[in-house]
Formats: C-alpha cells, sequence, structure tokens
C-alpha cells in the first residue's frame, strides 16, 4: 500500500504541535541497558487475562509480580503504569509508576516484604527483598521519584546508568499519551534498516470488538540521512501489515522531520500481530 501524498502534507503541517510532545516518564528514566520495553496502563491490563499473555515469555518477571501484588494487597488504580524493560543479557525489570498515592504504593510493599540491610538500609532508596530462587535474586527499589523498580540485583544495580535517551524519546514523543499499550526498541543490525536509525517506538489503541479496528503508530529515530533513506522500510513495514484482510477505514498517515518519521493507521486484531511479529515483538491480545 502506498501512503498518499496529502495524508503526507497534511501531516508535516501538524509537526509543530507534534514536536512539543514530551515522552512519557516510563521512557524518559528507560534503564540505559534496555534494548525493549512494553507499557501498559496497569488496571486496564491487569484486569484483561488475554494481556497477560505479555509477561508468559518472561516467567521470572510474572512470577514476582503476582507475588508483589498478592503478598503487599497493591490496587492497581486507573492512573498507573507498568512497564517491562529487557536488558541485553535477558533480564527483565518491570517497573510500577504513575499511580495516585506512590508514598502508599511503597507502604504496602514494606508491609509485605522485608527491606533488605535491616533498619539501617537508606530509607531514601529502600530495597525490598521479593524472591531469592536458585540464581534469581529479585528485589523491589523505591527510587524516591514514586517509581518502584522490580527485578534481579544485578538489573536493579545498572538503573540511572549509560547512554543518552534521546532518540528514544525524540521516537517515543510522536506515540499518543493515551495508548493502552506501548513500547520501544532499539534496532540491531540484523533488523536491516539504514545505519543511523537508533531508537523506534510503537503503541496502540484497541477499538472496539465491533468494529474490529485499532489505532497503531510507530515512530523511528536517527540521524537526518538515516531518515531520508528508512521510508522504503516503512512502506513495506506497512504493505505486510496490510496484506491480511480487512481494509483500513482510514487512509494511513506518515509524519516526518528531519531526525524521525511515524506511522499511524487503523489495523484489524490479525494485521496488528502481523505489525508486531514484524518488530520481532510478541502478539497483542486486545480484546
Amino acid at each position: 500500500m502506498l501512503i498518499a501524498p496529502r495524508a503526507l502534507l497534511l501531516c508535516l503541517a501538524l509537526l509543530g504541535c507534534e514536536a512539543r510532545r514530551q515522552a512519557p516518564d516510563w521512557v524518559r528514566n528507560a534503564p540505559a541497558a534496555a534494548m525493549a520495553a512494553v507499557s501498559f496502563r496497569a488496571d486496564w491490563g491487569m484486569e484483561q487475562p488475554r494481556l497477560r499473555a505479555l509477561l508468559e515469555p518472561y516467567p521470572m518477571a510474572g512470577r514476582s509480580l503476582d507475588l508483589l501484588l498478592m503478598r503487599a494487597r497493591i490496587n492497581l488504580d486507573a492512573s498507573g503504569r507498568l512497564s517491562v524493560y529487557l536488558g541485553k543479557a535477558g533480564q527483565e525489570v518491570i517497573q510500577l509508576n504513575g499511580f495516585r498515592d506512590p508514598a502508599g504504593l511503597q507502604a504496602a510493599i514494606a508491609d509485605g516484604f522485608p527491606v533488605e540491610g535491616g533498619p539501617a538500609a537508606n530509607p531514601e532508596r529502600p530495597v525490598f527483598v521479593i524472591l531469592d530462587l536458585g540464581p534469581h535474586h529479585i528485589r523491589a527499589l523505591a527510587d524516591g521519584e514514586g517509581r518502584v523498580w522490580l527485578g534481579d540485583q544485578a538489573a536493579l544495580a545498572g538503573l540511572g546508568a549509560g547512554a543518552s535517551q534521546a532518540a528514544l524519546a525524540a521516537s517515543a514523543g510522536w506515540i499518543s499519551p493515551g495508548a493502552a499499550i506501548q513500547g520501544f526498541i532499539r534496532p540491531s543490525a540484523s533488523w536491516n534498516l539504514p545505519r543511523g536509525i537508533e531508537a523506534l517506538a510503537w503503541g496502540v489503541t484497541p477499538g472496539t470488538a465491533a468494529d474490529g479496528q485499532n489505532g497503531f503508530e510507530l515512530s523511528l529515530a536517527g540521524t537526518a540521512e538515516a531518515i531520508q533513506q528508512v521510508a522504503p522500510w516503512l512502506q513495506r513495514f506497512l504493505a505486510a501489515a496490510t496484506a491480511m484482510p480487512g481494509a483500513p477505514q482510514q487512509a494511513p498517515e506518515i509524519l516526518q522531520e528531519s531526525t524521525r518519521i511515524g506511522l499511524r493507521c487503523q489495523l484489524t486484531q490479525e494485521q496488528v500481530d502481523v505489525a508486531m511479529a514484524k518488530l520481532g515483538q510478541a502478539p497483542l491480545p486486545l480484546h
């Protein structure tokens, strides 16, 4: 499927407000070692059994989260998000963030789990012992800014260190803040993308089961030269996704500026699954 030039020009006219959109906190504070991530609204995601399948490829992360929620009796209110970050060594870190009562969240965890190091532990960044199982030493870290991080000791030790997040934040800044499920990827050389593409972000807004259409967004950020060269890849990506049955109700849109390019379109569940597979991600159970 080719992108209509008219849609492209319309989107270019809107770039002023799009460029000012800031990346969400779960992206801006992502671990530097994270190569990919998926984030969803806590209450919405955890109430839908099919969405729990997102954690199936990461059994230790799923087990740790279940234990945390059960023993601490955490109420996943509508304001909070759960984000799962995947590191280079396959280690997962979960972030709980954006809850209305972060102090209450930390207090609930403190009631259910011991503080590592005992009473002398750092009160501003307490670490709670969640699970010790063989080589896995799962801890929860409260970072003093309302976030709680859940993961292995080695993964938590690397939080806040390392590389610039500029390209990652730029790509995520074009994803609608209200997208129920979002994610990012730091592409590797095996992606066959132009050299200089540094980050990719995606978002899905589930529609109703009746209309079968879901909002899908994709954004890539990198050098100006790479952005000029990546348009054919984006065209092939869209063509592969829309080759499945189910004509989109609206023409796809492309947004582009010097160092990033984005796609917005409507896809069926089957088309979303194809799109996620092209991105090397697990299927998204939307309904």
